[in-house]
């Protein structure tokens, strides 16, 4: 109620109980119309005391409307400093844009303002890209993806984009906010360790076969050359001359050897820990199963501290790891019974399995090599190794997300520990 309207009023109160008065009393009472006024006077001091209390609770509400309308602001400048940000109307049509969408697209405002955002469309989506966001957006959800953009030179850039719809009070969505982030240098690394993969795969797969092919090559020389040695033997019979079958003997062991490298340069070639079937393996029986594929009944004696787990992995290249770890322990030992313990443990990711045995150990100073391809610890001729088992097992398992390394005193025997994804790798 304004004060003009409570002095009406007030002079109204008065002029009708002086004309009350006059007309239907003969005899006019001040008293009862002074007591009126009062009346009257409290009725109006009620409705200023009300008018104070509302302009006090729209003062407030003016005050903290002010707070927010600067809270907003500082969150306006913030999104305007940090991302790419435009206002399209229900139609897709530019209402805003900032600065930096301004700089990002080459644009200026003027030229952006009123045109529909079609206007930095590229070839890089198809129909179906564009129908599903306005899908998701036309039905009032947020949108999220990532948009690749023309600027005004016809460059292409990328934009990691939140699409917000907004609504009037009807429910009926007026406008589009769309926030971004420049993402291209992003997107061209990716494109960059993308066909740095696939240069890596034409790479390994022509190494592979040419491994193959040398392989075969060198495997028939060595077949003829065997089969001589066999013939020479028959042809001789019992006959031979001690240095003659000494020397045959010698080439039948070079033969053997020459062989066992080439298998050896095969398997490394084929051995890979990537991009294979996962099974899941219960490691003990696994392992008991391995050692009987390798050994003679109690040539070496099995121990199991602890419980092994159950790991995800393929069985082909995880029986190349055990198998190789296990040969080379019973290989080289110098003890009258080979002992060969198994334990494991995990942290936040992995499994950390070790297989440890009682041989003659290896030299820190070797250690260091003893993942190297035709590296040979072990210099004994007696011993039947081509230096390629080791460096296949360090391939397999490093390609499965994994690592592996020895731990080893003179005397003391070997422990290799290696490591298994608890989660595999995403691409098996």
């Amino acid at each position: 109620m304004s004060e003009e309207t409570i002095k009406e009023v007030f002079d109204i109160i008065v002029n009708m109980e002086v004309v009350r008065a006059q007309k239907e009393l003969p005899e006019y009472d001040e008293g009862d119309a002074s007591a009126s006024i009062v009346d009257a006077l409290n009725i109006v001091t009620v409705a200023l005391e009300d008018r104070q209390s509302e302009i006090d609770n729209l003062k407030e509400t003016n005050k903290e409307l002010l707070l927010s309308l600067q809270e907003v602001s500082r969150y306006q400048s913030a999104l305007d400093i940090s991302s790419i940000v435009s206002i399209g109307d229900e139609n897709g049509n530019i209402v805003y844009v900032n600065d930096l969408f301004c700089q990002l697209s080459g644009y200026e405002k003027e030229e952006l303002i009123g045109k529909n955002h079609n206007i930095l469309k590229s070839d890089q989506h198809k129909r179906i890209f564009w129908d599903g966001m306005w899908q998701i957006i036309s039905q009032g959800n947020i949108w999220h993806n990532e948009i690749m953009n023309l600027n005004k030179e016809g460059i292409g850039y990328w934009v990691d984009t939140t699409i917000v719809p907004f609504f009037n009070s009807k429910g009926e969505i007026v406008s589009y906010l769309s926030m971004g982030h420049d993402i291209t240098k992003r997107k061209l690394q990716e494109e960059e360790a993308k066909e740095y993969h696939l240069q890596l795969e034409s790479i390994n797969k022509n190494l592979e076969d040419f491994a193959h092919t040398v392989s075969h090559d060198l495997k028939s020389p060595l077949n003829n050359a065997k089969g001589l040695v066999s013939i020479i033997e028959a042809s001789l019979g019992e006959d031979q001359p001690p240095e003659v079958k000494e020397y045959l003997s010698l080439l039948n062991q070079t033969n053997d050897k020459m062989r066992s490298l080439i298998d050896g340069i095969l398997q490394y070639s084929k051995a890979s820990g990537r991009d294979a079937k996962l099974d899941r393996i219960l490691l003990e029986p696994f392992i008991k199963e391995v050692a009987n594929t390798l050994t003679e009944k109690g040539k070496a004696k099995l121990i199991f501290r602890n419980t092994l787990p159950e790991i995800s992995y393929n069985e082909t290249v995880l029986k190349q790891v055990i198998s190789n770890l296990m040969s080379n322990a019973i290989k080289f030992n110098d003890k009258d019974q080979c002992v060969i313990e198994f334990a494991s443990r995990m942290d936040d990711h992995y499994y950390h399995i070790s297989i440890s045995d009682n041989g003659p150990g290896v030299a820190k100073e070797f250690q260091e090599d003893m993942f190297k391809l035709f590296n040979k610890v072990n210099k004994d001729e007696t011993k039947d190794s081509s230096g390629v088992g080791l460096a296949t097992v360090k391939k397999i398992i490093n390609e499965a997300g994994g690592n592996i390394w020895v731990d080893s005193e003179l005397g003391q025997g070997t422990k290799f520990t290696f490591t298994v994804r608890i989660k595999p790798k995403v691409h098996w």
